[in-house]
């Protein structure tokens, strides 16, 4: 789907006059003509194989192809437009009769062509006017879009469409009222991204991009027309950066236009622990710039950006006496920077709460923005960026070497160095250079433990600050797996009809316990405790009820936050005079996609490296012995991962404790087959049953 990005545009000062009269008469021409080209595009005609085809070979299971796919962006004739056409294949392929077309800044309809072809050829065409056509729904990844549906479909029906938008809007400046309007029209141009890759295997797929307007070519020259990025700076260039197949490339034509034709693009597949899809998919992304090479823009972007960096975080007298008296007494640097973390961590986060408005800043007598660190300090508040540069500027004001370092939010994107903008690095972290070792602290994120990244924040490329200038290939560090634990431990005394009762409690540090912590900041006790007792329970066999659980250590970043709760239920069932109890009483669902799934398109993205450590204590019916239970064990997968399984008898009691730790966060998909082949290993592992029987002695005698 065409993304519309306008691009900011300046027309120099030249005789507007010459070029108005010319320009109204070819726009106006281009209006005429734009809804009778599109009319002048007929449908294809299907042929007999596509008619008939029920299956195919090159999507197997698919619930439907495209045969067809185009996406056109046209400054000159000022419209952008998609056509497609779809085989539906399966009951669930029926859902792409659903079409969606983007909004335009100026509100303008589109032109909606479309109809349904059954499988023996007959026509349903797309009746009505767009106005009435179209609807505002959810639609798949979006919150809300604008929609048609195409009629009459069934399975085996081909759907062809096609939509095409004028580009309405644009805005420019330094010119007659009586103008403006037309100029505006006349100037507005659109940047196209192109979403190579779909949902559904495409057979044919053709992109085109003209990115110069009628203005441009004909009029006024191609030197008139001026591109500035967000902060003002003339971008003489366009250029894209692509992730494609290793053949496929965009080309550009003498005329300076750009075309991308593409054949047997495989379905992008969404799957579970997968990276962002905006660094995996097939794309390409326009963008004007003031620059040709990557090394020169984060070069010359880098200093720029550390520049802005020192400058907020300039080091003032009242800074150095807040940093003096919050490190008073401590022995050395490293205390020294936990004692001004500690300070920054308990400033309003407005990520948590709201940032004042403008009337509220003036009411309170406030300056209209932020534009400094000692201005974050003095207020007590500021959003996540500012409070971790107010760090970085007390960590100096104290003599600590600190650098900031701009990195992507790795649950949204994965940082591209190809693509050379500053918007994709979104959060500030700060590196405490103390006694030879970098230490990364992430004070912008309220309740982060000092010394831990949020994960998002972890093996994260982005800019950073250096002695000699900046780096773009520096990566931040993963977390260590002692940092990450997730403990469940269950303690329940079993009745000989099978029935259960007891404790069940959580222990979580690192990366979930920020995530718990962070919740009780914008919602209530009663929430967080919903959601707790919900992912307990996801992890207990089915069969219990379990009360709403106690909650603690959420109020601060360090130690464990834990959760208790009652349970009770069913749980053992009988073979004769044998009770069999579940050997392993927590559930290892969550990995149960690497088990089942047999193969891998995507790399594999645990976000973090951890600990699961799960133990049940069972306390056995009166009269009854273990007759089996499972068995110690070491399964080691060699620099990944190990799972020890402990079995230990007490009088009348078995404790059984099952500890899965993982050192790697990131695998590409070659190594799935390993991943997959270890975790069958567990999961064949994680069969065992714990059997009781009747006995003359005690347990465990």
């Amino acid at each position: 789907m065409p993304r519309l990005e306008l691009e900011r545009v300046r027309v120099r000062k030249t005789d507007f006059m010459t070029w108005y009269a010319h320009a109204r008469i070819i726009l106006s021409a281009l209006l005429v003509l734009l809804p009778l080209a599109s009319r002048a595009q007929k449908f294809q005609e299907p042929t007999r194989d596509e008619l008939q085809m029920t299956t195919d070979p090159k999507a197997p299971g698919a619930p439907a192809v495209f045969l067809d796919r185009e996406e056109s962006t046209d400054n000159f004739s000022h419209f952008i437009s998609e056509y497609a056409r779809i085989k539906v294949l399966t009951e669930l392929g029926k859902e792409w009769a659903t079409v969606e077309v983007p909004y335009s800044g100026g509100g303008v309809p589109p032109v909606i062509e479309g109809r349904t072809i059954h499988p023996d050829g007959t026509v349903v065409p797309l009746a009505g006017k767009s106005a009435d056509l179209l609807m505002i729904k959810s639609f798949r990844n979006h919150m809300r879009a604008r929609v048609f549906n195409l009629p009459s479909v069934e399975v085996g029906s081909i759907l062809e469409y096609r939509w095409t938008l004028p580009i309405s809007d644009a805005s420019v400046g330094g010119v007659r009222n009586d103008m403006q309007e037309f100029i505006d029209s006349a100037l507005a141009m659109s940047i196209p991204y192109w979403d190579v890759q779909q949902d559904l295997y495409v057979h044919e797929e053709k992109f085109y991009f003209n990115p110069l307007g009628d203005l441009e070519r004909n009029v006024i020259g191609n030197q008139s027309i001026v591109h500035f990025t967000a902060n003002g700076e003339v971008a003489s260039y366009l250029i894209y950066s692509a992730r494609l197949p290793a053949d496929a490339h965009v080309q550009m034509s003498p005329k300076k236009d750009y075309t991308l034709e593409i054949q047997d693009v495989p379905a992008y597949v969404h799957e579970a622990y997968a990276p962002p899809e905006g660094g995996t998919r097939y794309n390409v992304r326009f963008y004007y710039t003031p620059y040709l090479s990557a090394d020169v823009y984060w070069n010359d972007e880098g200093k720029r950006w550390s520049k802005e960096i020192d400058r907020f975080a300039e080091v003032t007298d009242d800074l150095k006496a807040a940093a003096a008296q919050i490190t008073a007494g401590a022995p050395a640097d490293e205390a020294k920077a936990r004692k001004l973390y500690d300070a920054v961590q308990a400033l309003e986060n407005t990520a948590f709460s709201r940032e004042r408005s403008a009337a509220e800043r003036e009411r309170l007598h406030l300056p209209p923005t932020v534009r400094t660190a000692h201005q974050v300090w003095s207020e007590k508040s500021g959003t996540r960026n500012e409070i971790a540069l107010l760090y970085l500027a007390l960590a100096r004001s104290a003599g600590l070497r600190a650098s900031a370092m701009a990195v992507a939010d790795r649950s949204r994107r994965i940082f591209d160095p190809g693509y050379l903008s500053l918007d994709q690095l979104t959060a500030t972290v700060v590196v405490l250079h103390i006694n030879g070792t970098d230490i990364f602290v992430d004070p912008g994120e309220k309740l982060a433990p000092f010394g831990q990244l949020a994960w998002v924040h972890t093996l994260c490329g982005g800019l950073t600050q250096t002695a000699d200038g900046t780096s773009h290939t520096q990566v931040t560090p993963s977390n260590n797996p002692k940092d990450a634990i997730t403990a469940h431990a269950a303690d329940l005394a079993v009745e000989a009809d099978g029935n259960v009762s007891g404790t069940v409690k959580l222990l979580i540090n690192g990366p979930e316990a920020l995530r718990w912590r962070q919740l009780n900041l914008t919602a209530d006790m009663a929430e967080v405790q919903r959601q707790i007792g919900e992912q307990l329970r996801m992890v207990m066999p089915a069969g219990l009820s379990a009360e709403t659980p106690t909650v603690q250590g959420l109020e601060t970043s360090e130690g464990f936050v834990s959760a208790t709760m009652k349970v009770s239920g069913h749980l053992g069932s009988a073979a004769g005079k044998r009770l069999m109890v579940p050997g392993f009483f927590f559930l290892m669902g969550q990995r149960q996609v690497f088990v089942s799934n047999e193969q891998r398109t995507e790399p594999v993205d645990l976000h973090y490296a951890g600990q699961v450590i799960d133990d049940v204590v069972y306390h056995l019916p009166a009269g009854y012995v273990v007759e089996s239970a499972p068995q110690p064990a070491q399964l080691p997968w060699p620099e990944h991962a190990v799972l020890v399984v402990k079995t230990q008898l007490g009088a009348g009691t078995i404790d059984i404790k099952h500890i899965l730790a993982w050192g790697y966060v990131l695998l590409e998909p070659k190594e799935y087959p390993a991943l997959r082949e270890y975790y069958q290993r567990i999961a064949a592992n994680d069969q065992q049953q714990l059997v009781l029987a009747p006995g003359a002695g005690a347990a465990g005698n």
